[in-house]
């Protein structure tokens, strides 16, 4: 059903309203008389209200006083992930991303149609949604409550609802890992798409367990059996989305009982057996905050290396053989002592100073984050993203200013991180990926809601990896891998900045300007 034209008119911009003044007073004989008679622009409802408020009020009365009158309505997004367009229109622009559990302000316009049963709303900053199933919207703010461990389904839903709260699960994004992963140490693992009866468990159980007995005959006839193609063994059961081979990971927004039973809550509302998963927290390595008596260049091992003394012999061969009484130097140690790299008899070497005095380490055993130019079109103020590919390191920077250091994995051979200054395009607190690298398991395998994910060219981009351990060495198929405390940090940090209760951003098409990104060998 197309929009009724006269619902989906707006009214002109001031800036069109001003155009057309300026228009008109130019047409005119008298344009003295013709200006003293042409009528200001509207006013909006935010800027009456600014100008309603006393001259003392502070920047943040008046920003609150502007949101309250152009978007009274406050949302809570119920729906496990809407899509926000430029126009109310599904085959507008796609702006950004509100997901479940997400509290947006929206405006009290309501336009019809345009594939949306219950309607479009406006939603700030700016933007359309779609209000059908999956935003609930009340006229004042809303309480939201974190789902128990049983019933909160029906019994807890209803309760808040009597008492006009909001029950959804939450999403964690003041900390490096907006949820809680886990690992599927079991093949043929079931997925179900509710909480399941012990009978329907058992059948589940059933058909995973003669599953992994054909796949010990013929991995093809047990693939067709456990896809449905075949009826070779148990039926299963029409409550089980679909079976997980080990090395799947799953991101979860809680834990719910039924018949102390535990199973994961999915984030896309499915359920796992807690006990046929490994929790998967991630490695706790994070860079230096730059500034003060830290600065660049900063260098860590990437390698366990033994640190060794140089010795000249009296022809002036230079050599080095390892310190005996010295400990070995544990990966991803920051090298506060560190001096230089250079050719030292014919080695390239790090030079370290310690308590016992210079030592050094072998060029491959550490890796050192140095300056680089602001490049050509990046702004004085704009933060923006240095990633050295032959370093295997990053910086945020300021402008001019170094902010943060970190190790991080760039591609693999063949999967090269390409090369080249990019711009941020996509920006999501979490995004789907595949193809993620050798460490994510086999290739076939997606991981969801990979957190604190930056595109910046195509399929690439900057992310938290979870899953690996080896920050400092190429690992990925391309993207930038961080650990969550370094992904987190640096997303939190870069343009576009989420506007709260939003999910992720785009910013082709879209009023929103995404950081630089330069990698460089």
């Amino acid at each position: 059903m197309k929009a009724n034209p006269r619902r989906r008119a707006r009214p002109a911009s001031a800036l069109a309203m001003l155009l057309f003044v300026a228009v008109a007073a130019s047409c005119s004989g008298d344009d003295e008389e013709t200006s003293s008679r042409a009528e200001a622009p509207p006013a909006s409802a935010g800027d009456r209200a600014v100008a309603a408020l006393p001259a003392t009020a502070t920047e943040e009365e008046r920003a609150a006083a502007r949101l309250d009158a152009d978007f009274p309505a406050h949302g809570a997004v119920t729906g496990v992930l809407l899509t926000v367009h430029t126009e109310p229109s599904p085959d507008a622009t796609i702006v950004g991303w509100l997901r479940i559990g997400g509290l947006v302000r929206l405006g009290a316009e309501t336009r019809r149609g345009g594939g949306c049963a219950g309607g479009w709303r406006p939603v700030h900053p700016t933007g359309w949604v779609c209000d059908d199933d999956g935003l609930e919207v009340r006229d004042g703010p809303i309480e939201v409550e974190e789902p128990t461990l049983e019933g909160w389904k029906e019994d807890q839903v209803e309760q808040a609802a009597a008492r006009g709260a909001v029950v959804l699960p939450p999403t964690a994004r003041d900390e490096p890992l907006p949820y809680d992963y886990y690992y599927v140490k079991e093949s043929a693992v079931p997925e179900y798409h509710r909480l399941p009866s012990r009978n329907e468990q058992r059948a589940a159980g059933a058909k995973a367990d003669r599953y992994r007995e054909l796949l010990e005959l013929d991995e093809a006839r047990a693939r067709r059996y456990l896809s449905g193609e075949a009826q070779d063994g148990p039926p299963g059961t029409a409550v089980t989305a679909r079976y997980l081979d080990r090395g799947f990971y799953v991101a979860s927004n809680g834990v719910e009982v039924r018949a102390f039973r535990r199973f994961v809550r999915t984030t896309g509302g499915r359920y796992i057996k807690q006990a046929q998963l490994e929790t998967r927290t991630g490695h706790d390595f994070r860079g230096v905050e730059l500034g003060g008596d830290v600065t660049l260049p900063v260098a860590w091992t990437v390698r366990t290396a033994r640190p060794m003394i140089q010795r000249e012999a009296e022809d002036g061969t230079v050599s080095f053989v390892f310190d005996e009484e010295a400990e070995p130097i544990e990966r991803q140690t920051l090298l506060t002592g560190w001096q230089d790299r250079a050719n030292r008899g014919g080695q390239i070497m790090h030079r370290v100073s310690t308590d016992a005095g210079d030592r050094y380490l072998r060029a491959w055993f550490a890796a050192v984050a140095e300056r680089v130019d602001r490049p050509e079109g990046v702004g004085e103020d704009e933060p923006w993203v240095h990633v050295d590919r032959g370093e295997q390191t990053l910086v945020l920077y300021r402008g001019d200013t170094p902010l943060y250091a970190t190790l991080v994995s760039t591609g693999v051979e063949e999967h090269e991180t390409p090369l080249g200054l990019f711009e941020i395009r996509r920006k999501h607190v979490t995004d789907t990926m595949s193809n993620i690298g050798p460490e994510a398991g086999d290739d076939r395998y997606s991981i969801e809601d990979v957190p604190w994910t930056q595109y910046f060219e195509a399929g690439v981009a900057l992310h938290t990896a979870f899953w690996h351990t080896r920050f400092g060495l190429p690992r990925s198929h391309g993207c930038v891998n961080m650990t969550p405390y370094d992904a987190h940090y640096v997303f939190g940090r870069t343009w576009p900045e989420l506007p709260t209760g939003w999910h992720g951003l785009a910013t082709e098409g879209t009023p929103f300007h995404g950081s630089h990104v330069l990698v460089t060998e």
